[in-house]
């Protein structure tokens, strides 16, 4: 089973990146590229219909224009994190089990940072959840932590919410699972690639 997998904030350069690296291995290997990120299935549904409730309208998840009461906040945890396992299945699991090399551009280390980001709980990645999400991506193949610097983010991506925030989150959790850092700020995408290229020993 070999799963590649990238996270870390948006305007880093990882679709980029993996994009190439699909194109590279795809060479020689059956590849596919997955994705996930946040709220997924029911969750995600919703996350739609509560924005439409007055009650539940804030700013604690800018995407869905929602904030989730504090007593609810481990309901919605769990919630976000049931509704992502078919994700996680039928997008990663299986068709790595298949025989494809997954390149995943984002993966469940970006749904812990969302779960944590979106409901403003800095101890989630002590629950339950969290860590089943952070050992799950330390049984993937190879990690790449795609980063850049706080300018180039911001010059890179049109629309940033609270990106220190969410770095720093990102920081821990790549020092969690040993990632392998890829600092883009000053790096072309062909030489990010061929760093990726050379740490995974391919062409």
């Amino acid at each position: 089973m070999v799963i590649l997998y990238f996270f870390g904030p948006d305007g880093a350069g990882k679709t980029t990146l993996v994009k190439g690296l699909v194109k590279s291995i795809g060479k020689n290997h059956k590849v596919k590229l997955s994705w996930m990120r946040g709220s997924h299935t029911f969750a995600s549904l919703l996350a739609k219909v509560l924005s439409r409730i007055e009650f539940f309208r804030g700013s604690e998840n800018p995407y869905y224009n929602i904030s989730i009461p504090r007593n609810l906040k481990g309901l919605w945890q769990s919630l976000e994190f049931f509704s992502a396992l078919p994700v996680i299945f039928t997008r990663f699991l299986i068709p790595s089990l298949m025989g494809y090399w997954i390149i995943a551009d984002r993966y469940t280390l970006d749904l812990a940072v969302w779960i944590s980001f979106t409901t403003r709980d800095q101890n989630f990645f002590e629950k339950h959840e969290a860590k089943v999400l952070i050992a799950s991506a330390r049984k993937t193949y190879a990690r790449f932590y795609v980063t850049a610097d706080l300018k180039t983010l911001r010059n890179r991506a049109e629309k940033l919410h609270f990106p220190e925030e969410q770095m720093r989150l990102y920081d821990k959790l790549a020092k969690t699972v040993q990632a392998t850092i890829i600092d883009t700020t000053y790096k072309s995408a062909d030489d990010a690639l061929q760093e990726v290229l050379c740490k995974l020993e391919v062409s």
